[in-house]
């Protein structure tokens, strides 16, 4: 990806008339572009500034369709998502800027190693850090957990704003699945450890 360079996910998006089926494979394109570029770049300033372009272009977009009263448009859709996007990558990418301030050079980092972003819902990383500041695991208890939350979620490349939205959303549960993701993490640890002994038992 050239920097500023506009690509032809973002003309589609400028089509009002784009489908469904073609959006989605352009935005499959769209972010394997981003990946290589954060991939192959080693200057994370230069990561930024093609980011931070996307996203300015992105939301002048946004504000186009807004100002036409066409949010029902399955581009508008796909504009805000990508925008959501685009932030948890700025956020991964400050935070490597700031591990490395001197030109933020990561060639380090053998080539190839992707970042290690969160890739599930942001609901389930919030849920997980709820339980774990409840039961004290960072600094002893001695934190905040708005400071574990934005801590956590910059390392993983999320910009959360705020956090007791989706607490929120958590309470307002069915009771026997309040903690949905906390008990699904459960099943497949027992899962793999029930697959393991298994193995260890033929093996003997």
């Amino acid at each position: 990806m050239k920097l500023f360079n506009v690509t032809p996910y973002l003309l589609l998006l400028e089509q009002e008339n784009s489908n469904e089926e073609t959006l989605s494979k352009a935005n499959a394109e769209f972010v394997k572009e981003v990946y290589e570029l954060q991939r192959a770049e080693n200057d994370i300033t230069i990561v930024l500034f093609q980011l931070q372009y996307l996203s300015c272009r992105l939301v002048i977009l946004r504000e186009h369709y807004r100002t036409a009263q066409k949010e029902h448009l399955i581009c508008y859709s796909y504009i805000i998502g990508t925008l959501t996007y685009l932030e948890g990558m700025q956020a991964h990418c400050k935070f490597a800027y700031e591990i490395h301030p001197a030109g933020a050079d990561v060639s380090t980092v053998p080539a190839g190693t992707p970042p290690v972003i969160w890739t599930s819902e942001v609901i389930n990383l919030i849920e997980l850090l709820y339980a774990c500041h409840e039961l004290k695991l960072f600094n002893g208890g001695d934190v905040t957990l708005k400071r574990v939350v934005e801590h956590v979620c910059g390392l993983l490349g999320l910009d959360v704003k705020n956090a007791s939205s989706y607490y929120a959303r958590i309470r307002r549960r069915k009771a026997d699945e309040r903690t949905y993701f906390i008990d699904r993490l459960r099943e497949v640890m027992l899962k793999r450890m029930e697959e393991d002994d298994e193995k260890h038992y033929h093996r003997r």
